[in-house]
C-alpha cells in the first residue's frame, strides 16, 4: 500500500498510476476500523474492482474529534500505524494523509472533490449516508451526489451499521467504542472491531490511545507471548520488550 501526503497531491508530486485507470476514494478518520468502517471499505474496494479503479482512502494523522479543544476527548481507538495496517488488510491500495490543516478545512466540499478529480483522476466515491465535509461541514452527501453526477464520478452511500445491545440498537461508531473501552467492556469492543483491542506502545512518548479502567489485563503480544499488562494512576506497566498488546481477556 502506498502512503501519500495531501501536500504532495496539491503539488502534483505523486501522480503514479492515477491517470489510468483512475481511482476511487473514501474520506474519514477511520478510528478503530469497526464493523461500520469495514462495510464502507468493502463497498469502496468492490466498487473499484468492478470499474477497474485503484481504491484509496484519505484520512488524518489523528482522528478529527481529537482536534476539538473542549478537553473531553478520551483518546484514540487506534494508532495511525494500526489504522494503516488495517486499511491495507481490507484491500485499500493507497492512503492520502493530512493533518487537517487550514487550507484543507477551509475548502468547500465540492472544491475538495474537484481537487481529487484533477489530481488523482477520481472516478468513484464511497461514503456514509450522513457524511459531511467542507468548511464547517456544510457539504452533505446530497451535495456530493449532485457534484459527482455533474462530473461523471460514480458514488455509493452506505447505511450505518447497528449493534443489538439487548435493550435496543446502538449505532456502531468510534465514539461508542471509546465509551465501551472506558467502561472496560472489552468483549463487546473486540466484537465491534472484529479484532482484539490492541495498544500500540511502539513509541511510548506518543501514546494517544484510550485506556481501559485501572486493573490487570491478560494480553497477547505480536510475538505471540502471553503477558499481564497493568494500568494504574501512573500509567501502563508490562514486563515485556514487545510493542503491541492485544486485550484478549480480563484477569
Amino acid at each position: 500500500m502506498q502512503i501519500l501526503q495531501w501536500r504532495d497531491i496539491l503539488e502534483n508530486n505523486n501522480r503514479l498510476y492515477f491517470e489510468t485507470p483512475g481511482t476511487g476514494i473514501s474520506v474519514g478518520s477511520f478510528d478503530g476500523l469497526h464493523l461500520g468502517h469495514r462495510k464502507l471499505i468493502c463497498e469502496l474496494v468492490e466498487g473499484c474492482r468492478k470499474q477497474n479503479l485503484v481504491p484509496g482512502v484519505l484520512t488524518f494523522n489523528r482522528p478529527l474529534p481529537s482536534l476539538k479543544k473542549n478537553g473531553n476527548y478520551p483518546g484514540d481507538v487506534s494508532s495511525l500505524s494500526q489504522r494503516l495496517k488495517l486499511l491495507e488488510s481490507c484491500g485499500v491500495e493507497f492512503v492520502i494523509l493530512s493533518d487537517f490543516s487550514e487550507n484543507l478545512s477551509s475548502l468547500k466540499g465540492q472544491d475538495f472533490f474537484s481537487i481529487l478529480k484533477n489530481k488523482i483522476n477520481l472516478k468513484f466515491i464511497a461514503e456514509g449516508v450522513d457524511f459531511r465535509c467542507g468548511y464547517k461541514g456544510a457539504t452533505t452527501s446530497a451535495d456530493i451526489k449532485k457534484w459527482a453526477d455533474e462530473n461523471s464520478v460514480g458514488t455509493v452511500f452506505v447505511e450505518p451499521v447497528f449493534y443489538n445491545t439487548g435493550s435496543g440498537e446502538e449505532r456502531i461508531s468510534s465514539s461508542y467504542i471509546r465509551k465501551l473501552i472506558q467502561a472496560g467492556d472489552l468483549d463487546k469492543v473486540n466484537y465491534l472491531l472484529s479484532r482484539n483491542y490492541q495498544l500500540d506502545l511502539s513509541v511510548p512518548s506518543e501514546i494517544t490511545q484510550i485506556l481501559p479502567p485501572v486493573g490487570e489485563y491478560k494480553v497477547v503480544t505480536e510475538k505471540n507471548t502471553h503477558e499481564i499488562l497493568k494500568i494504574d494512576s501512573e500509567g501502563i506497566h508490562v514486563h515485556s520488550d514487545a510493542f503491541f498488546f492485544d486485550f484478549c481477556d480480563i484477569k
